[in-house]
């Protein structure tokens, strides 16, 4: 009796030691650190990297790009000119299914981009980070939002760039 019991004990100790080990062991995840990062602007293509990453290829089509390697580039294809100065535009308003944030600058910055709905609870959060000049277009589906009035709030880290938009979804 006593040495079944020991053995209990025996498993549910080793049982116990696995799960500690799990719930405190580091996860890797396929991401690498920018402690050396560089982002190059030319025209209408950004092309993003860090030093160690491995090479990664781009087949650029009309509307996609088709990319390999560890880190996924971020490319964005644009057309037209981008804005002069500073700013953040909301569109289209009223919205009923895909709603653009747009925000173009000439220095880095990092925003956050938060929509509240008419009782102020947030239904939307992102934050996004520039290295230097930017014109970027934030594609937001809002086809799962109930129709009624929103927020959008736009606000620099830096605190120079504050925005509330007023949109209505259809």
């Amino acid at each position: 009796m006593w040495h079944r019991m020991a053995k209990r004990g025996t498993i549910l100790a080793i049982v116990l030691v696995f799960i500690a080990c799990k719930s405190l062991s580091q996860e890797l995840s396929h991401q690498v650190m920018v402690p050396a990062a560089g982002v190059i602007t030319a025209g209408s293509v950004d092309l993003s990297q860090t030093v160690g990453e491995a090479v990664v290829e781009i087949f650029a089509f009309e509307d996609y790009a088709v990319t390999q390697g560890f880190q996924q580039p971020s490319m964005i294809f644009r057309s037209g000119t981008k804005p002069e100065g500073t700013g953040v535009k909301a569109y289209p308003n009223p919205v009923s299914d895909i709603l653009t944030i747009e925000l173009f600058g000439e220095t880095a910055r990092s925003f956050v981009i938060t929509i509240v709905n008419i009782y102020g609870s947030v239904v939307r959060n992102e934050e996004l980070n520039f290295m230097g000049p930017y014109w970027y277009k934030l594609e937001e589906p809002v086809e799962d939002l109930a129709p009624g009035l929103y927020l959008v709030i736009v606000f620099s880290r830096d605190k120079v760039v504050r925005r509330t938009i007023k949109i209505e979804k259809m």
